[in-house]
């Protein structure tokens, strides 16, 4: 006869009060983690980093990963494939034909349903589309955990040649007992050997907290007694703790304990009985709560001062504030004080009025002095004329005497502009919109630019992308034909292009007779290389 133990009996003796919040549903499940599920995964941020860096790089691995059933390697991997667009996770081993119809689903997750009667070809085209693909590298994981190893070494041999040749992260999942069935050479194969542990007593705690606030409106804190629970009937292992902490969870929502507090022990107050009293014993009670101590004021409301209006009182206003101001700010306060002092603000009552005009007097009348010598005062400030020494006369007249000669000799207007245009080089024929248009062109060999516009060096199109690679290497022209060929633009495009990139200050422009040749900026490369993405030169 076999007996079966409920769980929840056992739990319900010796295992801790959780304290949960309402919960809608139960949080903890022990299935793996979705793709999109990543922000749950707790524990693994060194290995998931370090992958990452791979698939952002374009950096092809072959990487091993071991570890005991229930380390949360499958969530691992599932999350992962959120960093690039095309990955596969293949965990059902097929029947037969097993290194075959592995080969078949990849091809047709990565390139589609078509997929070539030979193996050779199949492989040739997965290796084309792994190699033109743009962006992240594709992602291949194969984790069957219910095969045996021995078998599952026998396949690997045969796909680790095609896993060689792609341009992809390829992750092969073993559980222990599976890599010691492997060989060392297959295993030596492989670019990277990681290990999956048990999680560690803080991550445990946060692998449950990060659970729980999934379904909870209010945070909650797992106790220090619950924690050490846990540990000591999983170990640690992530989908052991699933499975406890479901099972907690569960009995603490179907069975709420109810919550003891800590009696609070009165001192008992002495009963006295009425009959055992006698009248005289009352009065004398009632006599000594009604008396009143010597120098205590009496309360008596006086409705007629209730009436009254209250005194006014009036403080003098002696400029110094009673209270100092203390803190950071209090020497700010104390310079506005003097300031204040020294500097009253404007009393409009006491500023003087200003001077009107007569009565019945015109703004626009014409005034008359009544004495005949009257003379208009000057609004101006009067010269003062200093005496010339005999020196200083004979310069001046002499510098008046040369002004004169050059007005005489260059009287006409159009004279003084041929002068102008023969010290500036300017060429004859020109118009004024021709002038001023030649004014923005750059000076013959300086090279020029202007401050950097991150936000447009962001947000390039393709096309600009290709000339701001370009320009890194060597300079480049709008006339340039092998640009044109490559974009697809004509020369007015291109020009536009260089352009709005010489204006956004990623490109430097140098005149070259009629040529005009950019050049990427000290200041572009120099943010490219912050952002890591190119390398910096010496």
């Amino acid at each position: 006869m076999i007996y079966s133990l409920n769980s929840s009996t056992i739990m319900s003796e010796d295992s801790p009060a959780l304290g949960i919040p309402g919960l809608r549903n139960n949080p903890f499940q022990a299935r793996p983690l979705e793709r999109g599920r990543s922000e749950l995964l707790v524990g693994r941020d060194e290995l998931s980093a370090r992958w990452t860096r791979f698939i952002k790089a374009r950096n092809a691995r072959m990487v091993l990963l071991i570890g005991e059933s229930g380390t949360g390697r499958s969530s691992l991997m599932r999350c992962l494939s959120e960093e690039t667009q095309k990955s596969v996770h293949l965990d059902m081993f097929p029947d037969s034909e097993h290194a075959q119809k592995i080969l078949h689903e990849i091809f047709v997750s990565f390139v589609g349903f078509e997929v070539p009667s030979s193996t050779p070809e199949m492989v040739s085209r997965l290796v084309q589309e792994t190699e033109k693909s743009s962006g992240p590298l594709p992602l291949v994981s194969l984790d069957y955990a219910n095969v045996d190893g021995k078998k599952l070494s026998e396949v690997l041999s045969t796909l680790v040649a095609a896993f060689e040749r792609m341009n992809a992260l390829v992750v092969v999942v073993l559980s222990t007992e599976q890599r010691a069935q492997w060989p060392t050479n297959l295993v030596s194969r492989f670019d990277h050997v990681d290990i999956i542990g048990a999680l560690q007593r803080d991550e445990v705690r946060r692998l449950c907290e990060s659970r729980m606030a999934t379904t909870a409106n209010i945070s909650w804190t797992m106790s220090d007694g619950a924690l050490d629970y846990v540990m000591e009937n999983t170990s640690g292992n992530p989908s052991r703790v699933m499975r406890l902490m479901r099972d907690l969870v569960d009995e603490e929502r179907a069975n709420p304990r109810e919550v003891k507090f800590d009696s609070v022990i009165e001192p008992p107050n002495p009963i006295v009985s009425v009959q055992d009293s006698s009248i005289d014993n009352i009065d004398e009670m009632l006599d000594e709560e009604m008396s009143v101590e010597p120098g205590v004021p009496i309360f008596d409301l006086n409705l007629d001062k209730l009436e009254e209006e209250p005194e006014t009182i009036y403080m003098e206003d002696t400029g110094v504030s009673s209270t100092p101001v203390r803190g950071p700010f209090s020497g700010l306060a104390a310079r506005n004080r003097d300031n204040k002092n020294l500097a009253p603000r404007f009393d409009k009552t006491k500023a003087k009025p200003a001077q009107r005009e007569p009565v019945g007097g015109d703004a626009n009348e014409l005034w008359l002095a009544n004495e005949p010598n009257a003379v208009l005062a000057p609004q101006s400030v009067p010269i003062v004329d200093e005496p010339l020494t005999d020196d200083q006369d004979d310069d001046y007249f002499e510098s008046k005497e040369e002004f004169e000669e050059d007005v005489i000799v260059n009287g006409d207007v159009e004279g003084l502009l041929g002068q102008l245009f023969e010290a500036l080089n300017v060429p004859d024929g020109l118009s004024l919109a021709e002038l001023l248009a030649g004014m923005r062109r750059p000076v013959l060999g300086r090279r020029e630019s202007n401050a950097l516009d991150v936000h447009t060096l962001r947000n390039l199109s393709k096309n600009e992308a290709v000339l701001v690679e370009v320009s890194s290497t060597r300079e480049l022209s709008p006339s340039d034909s092998r640009l044109q060929d490559r974009l697809k633009i004509g020369r007015p495009r291109m020009s536009q292009m260089c352009n709005r990139l010489y204006r956004a200050g990623i490109l430097s422009v140098q005149q070259r007779g009629r040529s005009r040749m950019f050049k990427l900026t000290n200041d572009a490369r120099a943010q490219m290389v912050a952002w890591g993405i190119m390398e910096a030169s010496v």
